[in-house]
């Protein structure tokens, strides 16, 4: 394992399986590939954004990268220990160091508890030798931190007596209390309100660079992934199709999938100039066959071998890379607003 990264991902896969048929004995079970040979690394003191639409794998990925799902193969090495090979009780050693702040912060925060006990859980669950008295100072150390002041007007209270901001600000205490060196943000500021969103946005910025914080960034919005990350993968139906620095991919995206991505944005002005929105045709399916390139269906750049070979990474960059076949067919210096001026493959 590379001494600068933190994580490093191999071949990671997950397949669910769902019944089809109209008759309830005698349904079909067909496989669906939420994670499909993923292989990617986390550099200590980076953020790495995961973007992509709803249903391409990237919840899924953080979960198994948290151990609260079990991959159905791969490893996943964290400081050099695959965690795929460990017990649950193994696990536990790791689980303070390797937290996860969720989409929706009411539903990951117990209504019935007020917000120290909540804060209080995983200082029993991993710090038991500590008094009362420390581990509430503890608790209100981590409320002054994600700018909640005085802590005493907060600890008392129970979440639905919080703004939808201060529930995610307090989500994330819960998720820095134990100092870990790890955290995904699953879509932190996707339940919150545009004016608060900033907000959250720099406070895990501020606390990135406070606790030399490596951070896994999980978006659909590529605006919110270029503010918040170093670099970027772009994951299309269980793969990543793309992954390089933020610059690189949202200046120059070379997969036909990231810069259809990048043409329907309009407020990336600091990044890029005006393109001409790209509107893909067809849909998602994660449980087809995998024979070929994953994108063909929807591809403007197709041809006949994308449908039966599966593309290879191409490296573009020193650190950009991509999923793609048909590179060549995009001269190479075309303009940037005119690179979806060619037709489609029919």
């Amino acid at each position: 394992m590379n001494d600068k990264n933190l994580i490093e991902v191999k071949l990671l896969n997950k397949t669910f399986t769902k019944k089809v048929g109209r008759h309830l004995f005698n349904r079909k079970v067909i496989p669906v590939h939420a994670v499909n040979n993923v292989s990617f690394e986390v550099k200590k003191g980076e953020t790495l954004g995961i973007i992509g639409e709803s249903g391409c794998g990237k919840t899924t990925t953080a979960r198994m990268l948290l151990r609260l799902q079990k991959e159905t193969s791969g490893e996943i090495y964290f400081k050099g220990t695959d965690l795929c090979k460990l017990n649950e009780k193994q696990t536990a050693k790791f689980r303070s160091n390797m937290q996860m702040i969720f989409q929706d912060p009411y539903d990951t925060l117990n209504p019935g508890m007020r917000i120290i006990d909540i804060l209080m859980e995983p200082i029993n669950a991993h710090l038991k030798g500590l008094s009362h008295k420390e581990k509430k100072a503890m608790v209100k150390e981590s409320i002054e931190a994600i700018d909640l002041k005085p802590a005493e007007r907060f600890i008392y209270r129970y979440p639905h007596e919080l703004s939808g901001g201060q529930r995610q600000r307090i989500a994330i205490a819960r998720s820095i209390i134990l100092e870990p060196d790890f955290i995904a943000a699953d879509e932190p500021t996707s339940m919150l309100d545009v004016s608060v969103r900033a907000g959250i946005l720099n406070l895990l910025l501020k606390l990135k660079e406070k606790m030399g914080l490596t951070m896994m960034f999980i978006t659909h919005d590529l605006t919110t992934a270029s503010y918040m990350c170093d670099r970027i993968a772009v994951m299309y139906q269980g793969e990543i199709v793309e992954i390089g620095t933020t610059q690189e991919v949202i200046n120059y995206p070379s997969h036909p999938y990231t810069r259809a991505l990048v043409s329907v944005v309009t407020d990336l002005n600091h990044f890029i100039d005006n393109r001409e929105r790209i509107i893909l045709d067809g849909e998602v399916d994660a449980t087809m066959e995998k024979k070929g390139c994953i994108f063909v269906n929807r591809c403007p750049f197709k041809e006949e071998h994308c449908e039966h070979h599966s593309p290879d990474f191409i490296q573009k960059e020193e650190n950009h890379f991509v999923a793609c076949s048909c590179l060549d067919k995009v001269p190479a210096g075309l303009p940037k607003e005119q690179i979806f001026d060619k037709k489609p493959v029919s």
